[in-house]
């Protein structure tokens, strides 16, 4: 009998994921050339599902100046190329027409960013400029990221799929998860290199048009979050060095379904911000009940049992408490933007009724927040700030006489 020309091979520990494979030859340093990434790599690779938090771990494994150029240092040379080709086929991605690449491509890209721009350089917009694009083509590079992700977010994608919106003035689909996952992309470039140049991309190319549209196309209130954040971090760069293009459009915003839209978004976020305080210890005392009177009265077990809210200690509330305010209390910087900026916006929040019988108002929101953030400002030089600028807003808001007017009118007392 012949012998067989296969080799067995021992069966590995574990199996490792075609993806982190990937991640692994892209953000190696090679003692010798690196391999040739070519079409087909890029079209296998966001064709996968991402793993964030491989990447994640990855991204935070590499020190700063592992992705810094170093003179005459042909290891680090060899990294900026594969970091450079990483965000341009990520951007070359986004405008193609497969809307699982796109999908998968911006959610490589948030990570992407999030995990290069959160790390401390020297001279932090040349770096980062050399990390991403390179000097020579930054301008190409990040033009076609700025026209790219503002496509992505007033159109949402080119291709079909069951669960879309339809444009009422466009034949294009819309999909709601690519236009959340573009906005989150901008936030991640917005907020991480807010102190370089590369922000100015974005007032290059104008997003107002298409966050305003995003907000209104909306299917739930709490997606009106991170359109409108965005929209605040780009009114607030470099405000005070030139006539921001993005606050000229806030003062300018007449669009009354838009702020509509807005307000109420932002009220939602604002009662969930609250809720999170309320969460932590109930501050609403218990009303009369055949309960409490029985154990008023010594009759304590013959009242029936119901499942109560678990009584925290004084030491675990108070840990709970100091990493309040949430994440969604940034939206209050917007808020304050906007109040402003916008007198019809001011009117409008003061005087917006609630959208369902005895619901609370958006203003009626805004102000329990503002209570619960002044409440446990204390906790926190964040909280402070937070609680300071929800009071900035209100005096804003007082100090307008028709808004003032507004606010002491009898019919829309708040209950």
């Amino acid at each position: 009998m012949e012998t067989s020309p296969l080799t067995q091979q021992n069966r590995p520990g574990s199996f490792q994921p075609k993806i982190d494979n990937l991640y692994e030859q892209i953000l190696t340093l090679y003692e010798n050339e690196g391999p040739e990434f070519s079409d087909r790599f890029w079209t296998e690779f966001f064709l996968l599902k991402p793993d964030k938090a491989s990447l994640r771990r990855r991204l935070e494994n590499i020190d700063p100046d592992d992705l810094l150029r170093i003179q005459n240092d042909i290891l680090i040379q060899r990294c900026q190329e594969q970091t450079q080709q990483f965000f341009r086929q990520g951007v070359a991605q986004i405008s193609s027409k497969h809307e699982t690449s796109v999908e998968f491509a911006l959610d490589t890209l948030t990570v992407f960013l999030g995990g290069v721009l959160s790390k401390r350089y020297t001279n932090p917009s040349a770096e980062i400029i050399t990390i991403l694009a390179g000097l020579d083509e930054v301008d190409d590079v990040f033009l076609e990221f700025a026209g790219a992700i503002e496509n992505a977010i007033r159109l949402g994608g080119a291709g079909a799929s069951s669960h879309v919106l339809v444009d009422r003035h466009s034949t294009d689909c819309v999909l709601p998860e690519i236009r959340r996952k573009a906005v989150n992309v901008a936030i991640a470039l917005t907020a991480g290199a807010y102190q370089t140049s590369l922000v100015s991309y974005f007032t290059h190319r104008d997003l107002f048009p298409a966050l305003i549209k995003c907000m209104q196309d909306v299917e739930s209130l709490h997606d009106v979050f991170e359109p409108f954040l965005l929209l605040g971090l780009l009114a607030n760069y470099n405000k005070f060095e030139f006539r921001n293009p993005y606050r000229v459009r806030l003062e300018d915003l007449v669009n009354e379904p838009a702020i509509h839209k807005i307000i109420r978004g932002l009220g939602a976020v604002c009662a969930r911000s609250r809720d999170q305080y309320v969460v932590i210890q109930e501050d609403i005392g218990e009303g009369w009940t055949w309960s409490s009177t029985l154990k008023y009265i010594g009759l304590g077990v013959l009242a029936p049992n119901r499942s109560a809210t678990p009584t925290r200690t004084p030491e675990e509330a108070k840990d709970l408490f100091a990493d309040l305010p949430g994440s969604n209390a940034a939206i209050i910087l917007p808020i304050y933007d906007l109040t402003n900026a916008n007198r019809l916006f001011r009117h409008t929040l003061a005087s917006l009724p609630d959208s369902e019988p005895k619901s609370e108002t958006p203003f009626s929101a805004f102000l329990s927040q503002t209570s619960y953030i002044l409440n446990h400002a204390y906790r926190s030089h964040r909280a402070t700030l937070y609680g300071l600028l929800n009071l900035t807003t209100l005096r804003i808001l007082i100090e307008d006489p028709p808004t003032c007017v507004k606010l002491f009118d009898p019919a829309l007392a708040i209950t």
